[in-house]
């Protein structure tokens, strides 16, 4: 049954395809990665356009807070276009570019109290706007605003971005068995939480 209920969650958050790069892939990419690295603007708009929507996704479910993610997408493309000469291709780019993201947001969480963020209505609001089966959605995103950042940010990188394990550690500097174990207590909670959250909603 749990297996079920997430399963049925995962498909509610219309989760990205895998994002696993083959190997011709890889080496385009690191070209126009070069170009980017010299300043070429055509360069700098074809990673803009190629990741600008998975960041603003990936910030947006770890703050929990959609008009705040856009501005950690600006922040993070800026701090990627000026260090993007220290990419060394050892892992994929965007590996590289969503641990900026998830340091960016980590240090804004850290940064403020609880009390200064988002209200859940607000973000129920914007959700509402972009998401038709809204009782459903708003559902999930609440279980998942309810998970602590930590494991937040795993189990989005995970079920949401297609990371593999040894990605998501990279990303979030963190050893692979702690990633397991994150990812476990993670889905964990995200069950529980969702299977009490479904049962309140039976008996209203």
């Amino acid at each position: 049954m749990a297996v079920s209920v997430w399963k049925m969650a995962e498909s509610i958050m219309a989760p990205s395809p895998g994002v696993a790069i083959d190997i011709e892939e890889r080496k385009r990419e690191r070209a126009w990665l070069d170009r980017c690295a010299a300043g070429d603007e055509k360069a700098i708009r074809w990673v803009l356009d190629k990741y600008r929507d998975r960041v603003i996704r990936l910030a947006g479910h770890v703050l929990h807070n959609p008009r705040e993610a856009e501005d950690v997408a600006q922040e993070a493309f800026v701090k990627a276009f000026r260090q993007i000469g220290q990419f060394r291709g050892d892992s994929g780019f965007y590996a590289w570019l969503y641990r900026i993201v998830i340091n960016i947001c980590l240090d804004r969480m850290r940064r403020k109290s609880a009390s200064s963020e988002m209200p859940l209505e607000e973000t129920i609001c914007n959700f509402v706007a972009v998401n038709p089966d809204v009782e459903k959605r708003l559902s999930v995103e609440q279980v998942l605003n309810s998970l602590s950042p930590p494991m937040r940010a795993a189990l989005v990188l995970r079920e949401v971005e297609g990371l593999e394990y040894a990605e998501i550690a990279d990303v979030l500097q963190i050893p692979l068995g702690t990633v397991r174990s994150r990812l476990n207590t993670a889905r964990d909670q995200f069950r529980r939480r969702w299977t009490a959250l479904q049962e309140e909603a039976d008996h209203v």
